[in-house]
């Protein structure tokens, strides 16, 4: 990347339009470092006396895709060789690696995580006599020549400081206790938790259960990839709806297109894969129970007061007294001997407001008061007054999470029908067939038929279908009842076609008949008029209002060939 020669370089006051009285430079390392960045350059919002400023060394593995990432926030890149040789008011890290000691600034680090949680890699024989640094509360971390390399090094509790005070003494006098800016916007956002539930697609009836991996061979996706399979195959898609957070580094590591073949037939059956940057913190505060590891999105879930699991847990690696360590000490562990939905429905149970009080006391000793602290912090080493407002606390945004609840639909699933004529009542109960392979309680789904796309991957899913089912808006002009008569024209083994739309859905019979019902949730209605048929009623007779699930559904005959 060439130089840049504005906002920054020799003559960049020949080129700017607002000359700015600071320049702050922010240094990236990956993506999970970026949103901590992000979390806290509000402190410079409405501000025209700063600017704003990024560079990234490239010396982290899993700096992929930061130019890109940059390119869309719009903020000025500097290149790193240009980055080490200009002089900056202030620079701003949430790691302690990639070439710190180069720049011409003073720096302030944060932690990108929950505190510092996690040791360093070392020699077995140091994990057994308890010889091994904290990764951030190290001397390999916070010293140059024996001397400070930060200006300040922000902790979110005093728990750290004792830490810091026993490994690094030397550096002791640049910690800052000013909180986790994070969990503040987390906390400042529990009044949305009904807003995230809905893009989910979750009510009160349908539970959000989040399974969070770190990175590295130790996380749930490292240690236990089937996890969301199985998952996914236990719970039923009406009850539950599953959600996956994956640690950036995975992401950046494996590639976006990696991560999302591993797990095509689970997207395939529902699953929400929450992308890199956000979305993750709206899943959480959405959550009923969050599954999990040693990583700082299931610590943050569990600070939050969600019911916890976890599925993965190297202990090893967690720093004593954390907050991660506590949780460690108080969460269950994930049985994979035992039904899943069953420990999943436990712990939702049993879980008390003040079940992981002790964790969340640990994560920040200022809650709510980032913003003040660390404008106040980077103010100071810029050596300019406040401004006058208050600092901003933003909620979490939407980003990340899907944009409604007219998601497409789980693409095949094996439906159980309990039908009451008299009462004309159905209930339905519906699990993601393309999965169930791994479900490993192997419960049998009496009476059940298969639903499938008709345009779905799986062959023999398509040949074995019951129904199949297109989307209106995928016919594109085409005339509902024409798609469906040439589909079972074109799949005899098939007994229904069905057009899903937003709020309705279009069935026709082998036999020629069509009917139409409405209602919230079309993905089911096909299910009903096949369970109504298999009952050995006349079509018509379905013609009326009929309570699906406990809600009236409105159905009517369209054409009776």
């Amino acid at each position: 990347m060439p130089p840049i020669q504005v906002p920054v370089g020799i003559r960049a006051g020949q080129w700017v339009t607002v000359e700015s009285e600071r320049t702050v430079l922010l240094v990236a390392h990956n993506v999970t470092t970026v949103t901590r960045l992000l979390d806290v350059v509000g402190a410079f919002d409405s501000d025209f006396r700063v600017q704003v400023v990024v560079t990234w060394s490239g010396s982290d593995p899993f700096h992929r895709d930061l130019t890109g990432f940059f390119a869309d926030l719009g903020i000025v890149t500097v290149p790193w060789n240009e980055a080490v040789t200009t002089r900056f008011d202030l620079a701003i890290a949430a790691s302690h690696h990639g070439g710190l000691t180069e720049l011409n600034a003073p720096l302030v680090i944060l932690s990108h995580g929950i505190g510092y949680t996690k040791y360093s890699p070392g020699k077995q024989e140091n994990r057994k006599t308890g010889g091994r640094q904290t990764f951030g509360l190290s001397p390999q971390w916070l010293l140059y020549d024996g001397q400070p390399i930060a200006e300040a090094l922000v902790l979110s509790h005093p728990e750290q400081l004792a830490r810091m005070e026993a490994s690094v003494p030397e550096a002791v006098h640049t910690a800052v206790v000013a909180g986790d800016p994070c969990f503040d916007r987390m906390r400042a956002s529990l009044r949305r938790r009904r807003h995230y539930r809905h893009l989910l697609g979750a009510d009160e009836h349908r539970k959000v259960v989040v399974v969070s991996s770190t990175w590295s061979s130790h996380s749930v996706l490292g240690s236990w990839p089937d996890l969301l399979r199985q998952l996914l195959a236990e719970l039923p898609i009406d009850d539950y709806r599953v959600v996956a957070i994956a640690h950036p580094n995975t992401w950046a590591g494996h590639g976006p297109w990696q991560l999302r073949t591993w797990l095509a037939d689970c997207l395939r059956a529902g699953l929400v894969l929450v992308p890199p940057a956000e979305g993750w913190r709206a899943a959480l505060i959405a959550a009923d129970c969050v599954i999990g590891d040693n990583g700082a999105t299931t610590c943050y879930g569990a600070a939050l007061g969600r019911p916890t699991l976890l599925a993965a847990f190297p202990q090893d690696n967690v720093a004593v007294g954390s907050a991660v360590e506590v949780l460690g000490r108080l969460a269950p562990r994930l049985d994979r001997r035992r039904s899943l939905r069953e420990q999943v429905e436990s712990v939702i149970s049993r879980h008390g407001p003040d079940t992981f009080a002790e964790v969340a006391e640990l994560v920040t000793s200022v809650p709510d008061e980032s913003p003040q602290l660390l404008r106040s912090l980077f103010y100071r080493v810029l050596n300019l007054p406040e401004p006058p407002d208050e600092p901003k606390l933003w909620p979490v945004p939407v980003t990340g999470l899907p944009t409604g609840t007219a998601a497409a639909p789980v693409s095949a699933t094996l439906v159980s029908t309990e039908l009451d004529i008299a009462d004309r009542r159905a209930t339905l109960v519906r699990y993601p067939a393309e999965v169930q392979a791994h479900n490993l309680v192997r419960q049998e789904i009496t009476g059940s038929h298969l639903v499938c796309h008709v345009d779905h991957p799986g062959r023999a899913l398509r040949a074995t279908a019951d129904i199949l089912f297109a989307v209106e808006d995928e016919l594109t002009g085409e005339p509902a009842q024409q798609w469906a008569a040439e589909t079972l024209d074109r799949h005899p083994g098939c007994q229904l076609a069905a057009v899903i739309g937003s709020a309705h859905a279009l069935v026709r019979t082998r036999e020629g008949h069509t009917i139409e019902l409405t209602g919230t949730d079309p993905t089911r209605f096909a299910s009903v008029v096949y369970a109504w048929l298999s009952a050995g009623e006349p079509l018509r007779g379905l013609a009326g209002v009929v309570i699906v699930g406990g809600e009236a559904v409105h159905a009517r005959l369209v054409d009776v060939d």
